[in-house]
């Protein structure tokens, strides 16, 4: 590998110790002086491949972090707020938190083996699991966020059945069973979902296909029907839906959601092909990988709010190739290069590259790089320096392209 590639890997490590804290793993250098859920257990994906004694601790502080601060029907909090010192659950709550600490969990456990993990942090990663298993509104056993629940926020008004969380949480499904397999501990009273027959659902629903309306007819019956006698959705099953909604069926493409699809089992060899050629196509990983939605929303869209979009400050604001309407965010483009190199696809040497040049990016006045996103234009830095989760995430891409599997506890 490169010179810069290795001088980027080694930043990369200092990003993440420096913002290692009592309470856990925090965001960034700058701005987001929190231990956000998403953000930390993403960045363990990568660092947990180093067997790094520092980074290993650091994980499990941000777990037990939030197993202590869990609320009392099980939520995993949104973050952790380092100045207050207390659990902060957000506007419109978080679903995805939950389903990281489980996903986050097992990746600690298989890096470690530390069989501690399988007593309280266990215990709150079944309360995580059962609160989100409820957040089923319609009893297709697939879950339902309110809009902001997740890490795409602000003017992208997704909401329902989201494909993000759908994903977490089928991962999360496994995640848990195998966890409780190593504690040796019954599924009872968990609502527990057989993986498989979960799997199936998540496919008829976010990929249908012509012979999915029949399946879905039995636990979803609208939908069905919608798919029958309006036939407003692509049947070909080219890639996932982003969301399905009260009042739409959304099918711009989500990059993250689709290469978690990719990367973690969800979508079968033919699928995950067909979602790397469709970032390829649509040119995601240019300026860097990746551009995180395509095609970008534009006022009088459906699902875009132009006029809250107008009153936030300008590293939030979603226009076009901005944020998260199609800005480029590192650490989804290292869960890109991870693709290319577990999938066997040519391009993840240089993807790589490009990636390593992205996290080089420096606003005017700081020299730390790993940028929270990056102007879809132009690959300018944007939002805030020292982020975690690019940091971490440069890591797995390197893990991968040298041949391991981050994604490896998931096997």
């Amino acid at each position: 590998m490169g010179e810069l590639v290795e001088a980027t890997y080694q930043r990369a490590l200092g990003v993440l110790r420096r913002n290692a804290t009592q309470r856990g793993l925090k965001a960034s250098h700058a701005y987001y002086n929190q231990v956000w859920a998403r953000d930390a257990f993403i960045s363990f994906l990568g660092a947990n491949l180093i067997h790094d004694e520092s980074l290993l601790q650091s994980a499990r502080t941000t777990i037990d972090t939030f197993a202590r601060t869990r609320a009392p029907l099980g939520q995993i909090a949104n973050f952790y707020d380092l100045v207050t010192d207390q659990p902060e659950f957000g506007f419109s709550g978080s679903t995805d938190s939950s389903c990281w600490y489980v996903i986050g969990l097992a990746s600690l456990y298989h890096a470690t083996q530390d069989r501690t993990l399988l007593g309280a942090p266990l215990d709150a990663a079944v309360d995580a699991y059962r609160f989100v298993r409820y957040q089923d509104a319609n009893n297709s056993w697939l879950v339902d966020s309110p809009q902001g629940a997740d890490w795409m926020d602000a003017a992208i008004q997704r909401t329902g059945k989201t494909l993000y969380n759908n994903v977490l949480f089928l991962t999360a499904t496994k995640c848990l069973s195998n966890l409780l397999g190593a504690a040796v501990r019954p599924a009872t009273g968990i609502g527990l979902l057989d993986y498989a027959s979960l799997r199936e659902r998540f496919t008829d629903v976010f990929l249908p296909r012509e012979e999915s309306a029949d399946r879905i007819s039995k636990y979803w019956p609208r939908l069905a029907t919608h798919h029958k006698e309006q036939k407003a959705v692509d049947m070909t099953g080219r890639y996932y839906l982003q969301y399905i909604s009260f009042a739409r069926i959304d099918s711009h493409f989500d990059t993250l959601s689709n290469l978690l699809c990719a990367v973690w089992g969800a979508a079968g060899d033919d699928t995950a092909t067909s979602i790397l050629n469709t970032v390829v196509e649509r040119g995601l990983a240019h300026p860097y990988p990746a551009r995180v939605l395509d095609p970008p929303y534009k006022k009088g869209d459906a699902g875009y709010d132009e006029k809250f979009d107008e009153i936030l400050p300008v590293q939030h604001r979603s226009g076009p190739l901005d944020y998260h309407n199609g800005g480029v965010w590192p650490f989804v483009g290292g869960f890109y290069v991870c693709a290319l190199n577990l999938l066997e696809k040519e391009g993840g040497q240089e993807q790589l590259d490009a990636l390593a040049r992205a996290n080089g990016v420096l606003r005017e006045g700081e020299a730390v790089g790993f940028n929270e996103w990056l102007d879809g234009r132009k690959g300018e830095a944007r939002g805030q320096y020292g982020q975690s989760w690019s940091a971490g995430m440069y890591l797995a891409a390197h893990a991968s392209s040298k041949g391991d599997d981050p994604f490896k506890f998931l096997r």
